[in-house]
């Protein structure tokens, strides 16, 4: 069957959008994987005895930073620009946030309260002292948010746009679907195949609402505070379960 002239130019760029899927993995991958592999190489912090923030930290500060230089390399090299990784003022950004944030407290707030009584909440295996505490959740409030925002959403959805060679909403829709679908697979254990179904479904439902965020917003800031958010009140809910219902 002949295909219309206007209609190759669509193929073209959905074949494109749909190996750039396939190299954002790879690339996505490993930042991650060498990122893991050079905080492992890291001596053990006195402070961190159980293990739980230190290397994780460095990894996601490791993550951030070879992914900004993915990003300033893109841009200087094939002047791909639109990262939005300036903080911006944006009033849709900022209500987006806070009504993300009043949504996740609603729902882990359910959550808890039910699993309370049901006994099906899973808990935390460490001991819940002030360093574990401290350092878990400030790892959550300021680093998952913003290394894992440059490159699962900034990256990705600049690119998909760039690849799509126009910013329609079609186009803005599938930029941010397959984004979203990156970082749920970001959540299984590539090599071991374990996952949890739920986790790589809720990765992917939080993916769809960071990336919509960074689409209206035009800042990859806004996307960052409600993922970091949404991980503080995920943890800390845990925590004041274990330590006040769980005693």
């Amino acid at each position: 069957m002949n295909l219309n002239l206007s209609e190759k130019p669509q193929i073209n760029k959905y074949a494109g959008a749909a190996a750039l899927t396939g190299a954002l993995f790879l690339v996505q991958l490993g930042i991650s994987r060498l990122s893991w592999l050079m905080a492992e190489m890291l001596p053990d912090f006195p402070y961190d005895p159980s293990g739980l923030y230190f290397r994780l930290s460095v990894h996601h500060i490791l993550q951030m930073l070879l992914a900004l230089l993915l990003i300033f390399g893109l841009n200087k090299a094939k002047g791909i620009s639109g990262f939005n990784l300036a903080p911006k003022y944006s009033s849709l950004g900022i209500k987006h946030t806070l009504v993300f944030c009043a949504v996740v407290l609603a729902f882990y707030s359910v959550v808890y309260i039910v699993g309370s009584f049901t006994k099906t909440i899973s808990t935390y295996n460490y001991e819940l002292n002030a360093g574990n505490i401290t350092g878990t959740l400030g790892f959550q409030l300021l680093l998952s948010g913003p290394s894992e925002e440059i490159l699962f959403r900034s990256l990705p959805v600049t690119l998909f746009l760039f690849v799509l060679k126009d910013d329609n909403k079609t186009n803005k829709v599938l930029a941010v679907v397959l984004s979203a679908f990156l970082f749920a697979i970001a959540h299984i254990n590539v090599f071991g195949f374990s996952f949890s179904w739920f986790q790589v479904c809720y990765a992917f439902v939080l993916g769809l609402v960071y990336g919509y965020t960074f689409i209206k917003s035009k800042s990859a800031v806004y996307p960052m505070i409600m993922h970091s958010m949404s991980n503080v009140i995920s943890v800390g809910g845990c925590y004041l379960y274990m330590l006040f219902v769980k005693c």
